[in-house]
């Protein structure tokens, strides 16, 4: 039996019970084993993608003050080259 990928993946979100979904959601994953980081916010998240290598990252877009859009084009500038998705709770 083959072993299951590992995926190194970062939720960066102001919301600890987003991050408690998405975590779980992902943990269910049967073709590949999700290990799991949280960044609190744009500033924790921005130094946590330019320090360490994700397989990829799910970025709220709402951040507090600045917003998923303000972190991917900063992390852009920096040279991550983690793959970034964009999520929002907002219907339209």
């Amino acid at each position: 039996m083959l072993d299951k990928a590992r995926l190194a993946i970062l939720v960066v979100d102001d919301d600890e019970d987003d991050f408690f979904i998405a975590r779980r959601l992902l943990e269910r994953a049967t073709e590949a084993r999700a290990d799991v980081d949280w960044a609190q916010g744009y500033d924790e998240g921005l130094a946590a993608l330019v320090t360490r290598a994700y397989d990829v990252a799910l970025v709220d877009y709402r951040l507090g003050a600045r917003d998923g859009l303000d972190l991917l084009r900063q992390a852009v500038a920096q040279d991550c080259p983690t793959p970034i998705i964009l999520l929002t709770g907002q219907g339209d």
